[in-house]
């Protein structure tokens, strides 16, 4: 039933290409369905923003995209509305670490494997994270992301650290340790980077054969740019989540809630991922995406018995002073 003369519902995002998977793939058919306008508006996902429009009293956002670990801040801070499972489905039906007390995932993504094809023909290219730090098998410069969190991951794995594991390895002074020891031996050939465009002019210029890097990215390089880029999924990869979380006494509170139940329904949750290389967050949605899309998700039933969802509580406690930690290290 169309909601005649509805006002719009403000819903916040990342911009861009991905904004555009939205509008295209799931806000579109959503005033399509029920006549309620949706518009968009982007950010960096500053928590800091809601919480200076919850504390004025002149709040803008209904509904808005964040990291996993800003959801944990938010939501404990009374920011976002509390969800039930009314609104989100069954919770067993997500992945691991893309349903929240206060949202659900707008976005799946992993850190991901790449390496240029050109350089490493047909089956001779890096098949693990030991191949990555194993430049005497593997000549030329590595792209690696310069900070502590989704790096030394992938340091332990390269030491032969199961994904399943990591956390447990890490969470010991040891393992701590042990993966600054694995960033010691790949610092002559790391090419650091920051930014994903940076990363990318990193590999095309050829200046890196290979690099850590998100997946939609490459598969975007890789399919509308033509690029050599392969991802080595089975090298095993960590998942993350954006989640969409309703601001708790936002001007269309109930309706931004009531457009969160209907983007809930796996069908819904489809539209996304069928144009964007990020799968969302319910297991189910897998059946509604073209196999050819469903190839390139970090989500797909091939590829997440490569996965492990990144651990928020871990990085919300230890953030800071491996960071810190990470920092003396690049300077020394």
């Amino acid at each position: 039933m169309a909601a005649q003369g509805a006002e719009p519902i403000t819903v916040v995002g990342w911009g861009g290409t991905w904004d555009k998977a939205y509008k295209e793939g799931v806000w579109d058919k959503y005033t399509k369905q029920t006549g309620v306008p949706v518009v968009q508006e982007e950010w960096e996902g500053e928590v800091a923003k809601v919480r200076a429009q919850v504390q004025s009293g002149s709040i803008t956002y209904d509904l808005v995209s964040v990291e996993a670990p800003a959801a944990e801040i938010g939501c404990a801070e009374g920011l976002f509305v509390p969800l039930t499972p009314e609104i989100t489905g069954d919770p067993s039906s997500y992945l691991d670490g893309s349903v929240h007390e206060c949202g659900v995932a707008s976005d799946t993504w992993a850190t991901i494997l790449t390496y240029n094809t050109d350089v490493f023909k047909g089956d001779s290219g890096p098949k693990s994270w030991a191949d990555f730090w194993n430049v005497d098998k593997f000549p030329g410069k590595r792209g690696v992301l310069s900070q502590a969190q989704y790096t030394l991951e992938n340091a332990l794995m390269a030491d032969g650290v199961k994904p399943a594991d990591v956390y447990k390895v890490l969470s010991t002074p040891e393992g701590v340790d042990r993966a600054f020891a694995m960033l010691d031996k790949i610092r002559p050939n790391a090419v650091w980077w920051s930014g994903t465009t940076q990363a990318i002019q990193n590999l095309d210029s050829g200046e890196v054969v290979m690099s850590d890097q998100y997946n939609a990215r490459i598969t975007n390089e890789a399919l509308k740019e033509k690029k050599p880029y392969a991802i080595v999924w089975e090298a095993g990869f960590f998942y993350g989540t954006d989640i969409w979380a309703v601001v708790k006494g936002a001007p269309h509170e109930k309706e931004a809630l009531d457009l969160l139940k209907w983007f809930s329904e796996p069908q819904n949750q489809a539209g996304f991922s069928a144009l964007y290389a990020y799968g969302t967050g319910r297991k189910e949605a897998a059946q509604f995406i073209p196999a050819e899309q469903l190839a390139n998700l970090p989500t797909s039933p091939e590829h997440l018995k490569y996965g492990m969802a990144y651990d928020n509580a871990f990085w919300t406690e230890h953030k800071e002073a491996l960071e810190e930690r990470f920092k003396a290290w690049l300077g020394k």
